[in-house]
């Protein structure tokens, strides 16, 4: 099982990790981080710098917000000065799921990384357009 963390700004990740929940149920193996107003940059990354060290970093991935966010930065940097984990931004619902739901395949953080990107962007759709095109279709 790997490991994940969701950092993102504010509560966030512990809403992510809740709503995930409803669908896969309880999961030990998400922990959140949430960068709020009361904690300034050197306490956020050492928290996360903890976070990052209490795990198997061949086996942990972690989840972003927000390109260029300060989550995201700190995770990058602590990738910059060796850290070996998966640093993922853009998080969405069904990333998240992709990762809880393949992650008992047996395949590596890696290759899993991949399956998360597919369709954490096949997720993403305009429904309007959607109805639209089955509307004209159907003329």
């Amino acid at each position: 099982m790997k490991d994940i963390i969701i950092a993102t700004h504010g509560h966030l990740s512990y809403e992510f990790k809740d709503t995930v929940e409803l669908f896969v149920g309880k999961k030990d193996n998400i922990r959140c981080f949430g960068m709020t107003k009361e904690k300034a940059n050197n306490a956020a990354q050492k928290e996360l710098t903890e976070m990052i060290g209490d795990s198997d970093e061949e086996q942990l991935i972690v989840l972003t917000d927000l390109m260029g966010g300060s989550p995201a930065n700190i995770c990058a940097e602590l990738l910059m000065e060796g850290h070996r984990f998966e640093l993922l931004s853009g998080l969405n619902l069904p990333m998240l799921l992709t990762l809880l739901t393949q992650d008992s395949n047996g395949i590596s953080a890696k290759e899993l990384v991949g399956n998360i990107l597919t369709e954490g962007a096949d997720g993403i759709i305009d429904i309007g357009d959607v109805i639209r095109k089955e509307l004209i279709d159907n003329d």
